[in-house]
């Protein structure tokens, strides 16, 4: 079979820089496609940074992407890059894009805007966005805790056996970061005192404490990667305040959270915890926007890290804006069956997950057992485990539960497909006394 896409880019690297030039190449080396054919391919490999395009419909050349031959060389084989002023110089607010119009049409099309206010829609949110962010923002820096272990450890402060005492260090300051993050949305501010106690938060226990947000005083280096970061400290305040100033007029809250990310990352001014810094100030303007944030669930580890290392190195911003696209369409939609629930709503769930799905199970047996839906008695009885001052509101967390089960969630609760199906078949307790 024929790999038609090897054969562009080979028409690409002779020179052929338009489509009617490489269809020509293709039929001269015994090649037949349509312009749709090409088209469909060059647009896939410039997805894979294997070609770039400049200008715009018929005036659109294709150029070859040395993107994968250059991090095909060892960063300690790369040739040093400095720090570039330019990157933060030449970037005008509200004028630069670093996403297509395309990839913002996605995000805002799955980010939605809740109609609440910022710090009612991030308290709605919380224990969710507390898992996702804490586990996904670790895991990008190596750390082992699974994601269960990650909600146990945040939910009710047990430790997974078996980890480092750093990692589980490391997912209690994201802990303690985020939930900062959601109390002070509306409080907090884009410059560079927030940037500082973000890092404080990241990095505390895990850094040296007389270094914890504040500008680093020697030179450090980036892992597998060819970039010099500034190594004065008058620079790098100088460089600091920049990113601030020009963040806070960006008024786009996707590309202003994609600036902070980037930026932070790139300058280094901390000793340590600066992507991580990045990372968490970049939901800021989301969450402020009462848009879903980014939890890093779904971003591409490896996609992330060419993405910022093609900013510090080649001054790219494709490769971070794509994998901060895809990630956050991949994952907007999981926060926004939480608007508009009430936190303490929330809260009881989370203190009575165990209770709350033993229950709705047991509900379900109940009724097979008895061979038609239970009634209000089943509510009346006490659930072991639940204190008596959330009974009341237990039960009527419970009926939204058993009102809520469908063929797409049972087993949440543990309850077989075989044995949902004959439940969902059962004739009512009684007229008026369903759930």
């Amino acid at each position: 079979m024929i790999d038609r896409n090897k054969l562009i880019i080979e028409a690409v690297k002779s020179g052929n820089n338009t489509v009617p030039k490489i269809l020509s190449w293709l039929e001269r080396n015994g090649t037949r496609s349509s312009q749709p054919t090409v088209s469909r391919g060059l647009a896939e490999l410039i997805a894979d940074q294997r070609i770039r395009s400049e200008g715009r419909g018929r005036a659109t050349v294709y150029l070859y992407d040395d993107y994968h031959d250059y991090f095909s060389v060892p960063g300690a084989h790369r040739r040093a890059v400095p720090y570039n002023t330019d990157l933060i110089d030449q970037y005008l607010p509200n004028e630069t894009k670093w996403f297509s119009p395309q990839q913002l049409k996605a995000m805002v099309e799955v980010g939605g805007g809740a109609e609440m206010e910022a710090s009612a829609y991030s308290r709605a949110i919380a224990q969710k966005l507390l898992v996702d962010l804490a586990y996904a923002s670790s895991r990008l820096e190596g750390n082992s805790y699974s994601y269960i272990d990650t909600e146990v450890l945040v939910q009710y402060g047990k430790v997974a056996e078996g980890k480092e005492t750093n990692e589980t260090l490391m997912i209690l300051n994201h802990k303690a970061t985020i939930s900062y993050l959601i109390d002070s949305i509306e409080d907090i501010e884009i410059d560079v005192r927030e940037f500082k106690t973000m890092n404080s938060l990241l990095a505390a226990g895990l850094v040296d404490e007389r270094q914890v947000g504040t500008v680093r005083q020697h030179t450090v280096g980036v892992g597998n990667s060819a970039y010099v970061p500034l190594s004065i400290p008058a620079r790098l305040e100088d460089e600091f305040q920049k990113v601030a100033n020009k963040a806070a007029l960006i008024v786009d809250p996707f590309e202003q959270s994609l600036f902070l990310m980037t930026m932070i990352s790139y300058v280094q001014f901390f000793v340590d915890v600066n992507k991580r810094t990045g990372r968490l100030m970049a939901n800021v303007p989301l969450l402020k926007a009462g848009l879903s944030p980014l939890s890093f669930l779904n971003v591409d580890k490896t996609e992330y890290m060419r993405g910022l290392l093609s900013f510090y190195e080649l001054g790219r911003t494709d490769v971070i804006a794509s994998a901060f696209a895809k990630g956050y369409v991949a994952s907007a939609s999981r926060y926004h069956a939480y608007i508009g629930r009430d936190r303490s709503e929330i809260e009881l769930e989370a203190r009575n997950r165990v209770e709350l799905h033993r229950a709705v199970k047991e509900y379900v047996e109940g009724s097979l057992e008895l061979g038609q839906k239970l009634g209000g008695d089943f509510y009346l009885r006490e659930f072991d485990g639940v204190v008596a001052d959330d009974h009341d509101a237990f039960v009527v967390l419970l009926r939204k539960a058993i009102s809520n089960l469908h063929d797409g969630n049972h087993v949440v609760y543990g309850i077989r497909r075989r044995a949902f199906d004959e439940y969902a078949n059962l004739p009512a307790y009684g007229r008026g006394n369903t759930p």
